[in-house]
């Protein structure tokens, strides 16, 4: 079956794609392009990674791409609110508490493409929607690319409410790392039900196993999960 089949299948229309030359700031990896080629085969998606693997950078690379080339009509993006710190009562619009969870984002997207000025509008123009998770039921996302971030931090329902948004031409894809649960029972994560998902011919899964941090930084954190 030819990939150009497959995706037709899965509802994505190659007809909208364009070639179109873009200048990123990075450019993906030998595994990161084999889990490109994956993704858009499948709608959803989990990159499962330690810490500096750059499986958020992965996604919003994708997701970028895909939009550019108009493939996809926005991306949305959301992640869990779990905090291991009190930071006690943030006061202002919803918009802005969910400020602080958003920083590790935009800067993956900003390290993918560095025009500031263009994605700022990319959001003022809900081409790239952050939503909240509280706000992700009763939505269906059309023609777009989900990242869920953080995805380790989510419970069994919200993975299913999650998995449930997906509408025509969509993708969805789930960054997460078995080794930064913040749920209080680490066995509430939704992202131990990998292992069952992983038998649908809808879902991929692929393990990013290159640090893009410093080189101690695997090192030092394996040490502390071994204790």
């Amino acid at each position: 079956m030819s990939s150009i089949f497959i995706l037709k299948a899965w509802g994505i229309n190659l007809d909208r794609d364009k070639e179109k030359t873009i200048n990123y700031d990075i450019q993906l990896n030998d595994e990161q392009r084999e889990a490109k080629e994956q993704i858009l085969l499948h709608p959803f998606s989990f990159l499962i990674g330690k810490a500096g693997s750059g499986k958020t950078l992965t996604a919003a690379a994708i997701a970028l791409d895909q939009l550019f080339k108009k493939n996809i009509k926005k991306i949305v993006i959301t992640r869990p609110t779990v905090s291991t710190e009190d930071n006690g009562f943030l006061p202002g619009s919803l918009e802005e508490k969910m400020e602080p969870w958003l920083v590790p984002i935009r800067d993956n997207f900003r390290k993918v493409y560095n025009k500031k000025d263009i994605l700022e509008k990319l959001e003022k123009d809900e081409k790239i929607e952050i939503v909240p998770l509280t706000f992700f039921r009763g939505r269906t996302f059309e023609n777009a690319i989900c990242i869920i971030d953080e995805a380790q931090n989510l419970n069994r329902s919200q993975l299913q409410m999650c998995l449930g948004r997906l509408g025509q031409d969509s993708l969805m894809i789930f960054c997460g790392d078995y080794q930064q649960i913040d749920l209080k029972k680490k066995v509430d994560s939704a992202i131990h039900d990998i292992e069952i998902l992983k038998n649908s011919r809808f879902v991929y899964v692929k393990e990013l196993k290159q640090n893009h941090r410093h080189p101690a930084v695997f090192e030092v954190l394996e040490l502390l999960n071994k204790e």
